[in-house]
């Protein structure tokens, strides 16, 4: 994946926009995520987030200057180049997060899209999630070039749709939310405890840098991953945000819902926008899906040695996509809200320690070092 645009600015906003749209997938654009580690908290709900995508996005920063001042630009090498000298004990990390990114990541898509099932055409669960399991294998099976390129602009048309709900749910929640701020409302919940999850939040979201920094090529300067920073932070902050509000503006009801946008959409009485965003929502949980899927046969086909029948190329991708599917859909049974607070949640406690943490302490040593001794060379970025 390459960008067309020049210039420093371009450059950053094209990144930022890789951040966003990995950031927007199933438990983001469901609201799952914000109610489960943010609105749940109340109030605390308004600031957090912002707080939280402030710690992603120096982490993030960090990562693509190191990117950049080792040319790491697989999630391997990179590992190696934080970790350096002790990679051979904690590179690995990045190995497992990959596997758990796509392990939740696909699990979400079907178990949201089983949901969103029940939910608009009443389709038991259990059906649900095993009548998406084998669209997206069909997908993955005849899925042309065609069938990819639309599926990569599901994230505009998702944008624009929230974007639209958003600011009808706002008008119409608007005196709930002024209550809660009015009142400090936190639905028993602790300050401490609000900090502790937004924390988790930040600490599985930081598996997002591996997408990241595989299409950081284009980077070339310190400036152009400060304005990457910049332009992230304001695109998932304030997004995160207007979506945490809108739907405290729904609270206490929707804190129980699997589908907290869904659950708006159908409170403001507006049918059309509810089969839009119901329609944008499905294909967006399957493309999200379908890309996954195939990152997990590009990571391991290559190292597949086969035999028999799997000497077969096509083969090989093929019983690599069904196995993918197969797991997810099993993890699926448990469903959204389960995956999203068990699933990220542990992954959450493992990205804390080993990713966010390493990247700002370990990487803003490493960037200064390195940037000490270009000075001391005379070496200028370019």
């Amino acid at each position: 994946m390459g960008f067309q645009k020049t210039g420093s600015v371009g450059t950053s906003f094209a990144m930022a926009a890789v951040w966003f749209a990995t950031h927007c997938g199933g438990g983001f654009a469901t609201g799952n995520q914000e109610v489960n580690f943010f609105v749940k908290y109340g109030w605390y709900a308004v600031f957090l987030p912002i707080i939280a995508m402030i710690l992603l996005g120096w982490a993030h920063r960090n990562a693509l200057v190191l990117a950049k001042d080792y040319k790491t630009y697989d999630y391997k090498s990179y590992g190696d180049a934080l970790f350096h000298p002790y990679e051979k004990y904690f590179s690995i990390v990045f190995e497992f997060g990959f596997i758990v990114l796509i392990a939740c990541g696909v699990s979400t898509s079907i178990a949201g899209s089983g949901s969103l099932l029940k939910s608009s055409l009443g389709i038991p669960y259990g059906i649900g999630i095993v009548i998406v399991g084998l669209i997206l294998l069909l997908l993955t099976i005849f899925g042309s070039d065609l069938i990819i390129k639309v599926l990569n602009y599901k994230t505009y048309f998702l944008i624009i749709t929230l974007f639209i709900l958003c600011a009808l749910g706002l008008q119409v929640g608007a005196f709930h939310f002024q209550q809660v701020m009015v009142t400090n409302e936190t639905f028993g919940q602790s300050f401490w405890d609000a900090v502790w999850f937004m924390l988790i939040y930040v600490g599985f979201q930081s598996f997002t840098v591996l997408p990241i920094i595989s299409v950081s090529h284009n980077i070339k300067t310190t400036k152009e991953c400060n304005l990457f920073m910049l332009f992230g932070m304001l695109l998932n902050g304030i997004f995160l945000v207007v979506i945490c509000i809108m739907l405290l503006g729904f609270t206490p009801e929707v804190l129980d819902q699997t589908l907290p946008v869904y659950f708006v959409c159908s409170q403001l009485s507006l049918p059309w926008l509810k089969i839009l965003y119901t329609i944008i929502l499905f294909v967006a949980l399957l493309g999200t899906a379908v890309s996954l899927v195939f990152s997990t046969v590009a990571r391991f086909e290559p190292v597949w040695v086969g035999k028999g029948i799997f000497e077969n190329l096509r083969v090989r991708r093929l019983t690599i996509s069904f196995i993918t599917l197969l797991i997810c859909t099993g993890i699926s049974v448990f469903g959204l809200t389960n995956i999203v607070v068990k699933g990220y949640g542990s992954v959450g406690y493992i990205g804390l320690l080993f990713v966010l943490l390493p990247e700002i302490i370990v990487g803003t040593i490493k960037i200064r070092k390195n940037a000490k001794l270009r000075k001391d060379q005379g070496i200028e970025e370019a």
